[in-house]
């Protein structure tokens, strides 16, 4: 990004600067020698420090990579007062616990982030996220079930786990040895899991995870879905080099402002 400075004046010991830009051309003006200037910058994030992770052969960025990244968009994240569950409004965020256990069942949380655009322009998102465990449970069986084992770096036709879980209707449980307990996921269809499986204690394990931590998770997820949507950040997958040392790395272009000197 160049800048140059163009001659006539906009009010008495004000300048106009412009700023040629990659998508077009900036227009500023200099109030006591000062401008508040658009900034590029093209950082690197690396798998290694937990940044980008691969996801069915697509690198994407997590809420860590997001996080670095805002050190030059430095987007600000706030929390309102109250959050809008089944039309009325509720103290923000609001979790829905069971009443024998207390483990989190579900969290309805809201979040703002604040920050400007590559155009200098100050852009507000607000973003809502309800965040239910059992959902999550689901997903994660269902990812068990999907996975395949590969040969030599190929994928192949046969499965990682097997006899984790099957699909079926709560009132024909599945002719095969196991511990099975259904799981419904719409009426009478779901999930029977084999509860002897590692694959399932390990969905279990994380489930508990989701029912301890909940509300921290679902703070997580609503401020990487805000940074990842801003336009000054605004961006999901990478493409990545693959390094000896440092492992996968990626660059990012993040926009930011920074007060200048004229």
């Amino acid at each position: 990004m160049t800048i140059t400075k163009e001659l006539k004046k906009v009010e008495p010991k004000d300048q106009r600067i412009v700023f040629n830009a990659e998508f077009g051309k900036l227009y500023q003006v200099v109030r006591g020698g000062q401008v508040l200037a658009p900034v590029k910058a093209e950082m690197t994030i690396y798998e290694k420090l937990g940044h980008i992770c691969n996801i069915q052969g697509k690198w994407a960025i997590t809420s860590q990579g997001y996080i670095h990244l805002n050190k030059v968009a430095s987007i600000s994240i706030v929390t309102p007062q109250s959050v809008i569950v089944d039309g009325r409004p509720v103290p923000n965020p609001h979790i829905e616990r069971d009443p024998k256990t207390k483990a989190i069942l579900a969290v309805n949380i809201r979040k703002m982030g604040i920050g400007y655009s590559p155009a200098g322009n100050i852009v507000v998102l607000d973003k809502t996220l309800f965040y239910n465990v059992y959902t999550y449970l689901i997903q994660s069986i269902q990812a068990k079930m999907k996975r395949v084992k590969y040969d030599n770096g190929k994928k192949t036709n046969q499965k990682e786990y097997p006899d984790c879980a099957v699909y079926g209707i709560a009132a024909e449980k599945p002719n095969k040895p196991g511990s099975w307990h259904f799981l419904p996921t719409e009426g009478e269809i779901g999930i029977w899991i084999n509860l002897d499986d590692q694959a399932i204690i390990d969905c279990l394990e994380e489930h508990t995870q989701r029912q301890r931590f909940g509300d921290r998770i679902a703070q997580k997820i609503v401020e990487r879905n805000i940074l990842k949507d801003h336009p000054a950040i605004g961006v999901v997958q990478v493409s990545v080099q693959e390094t000896k040392d440092k492992g996968a790395v990626a660059s990012v272009t993040v926009y930011g402002l920074s007060l200048i000197h004229i």
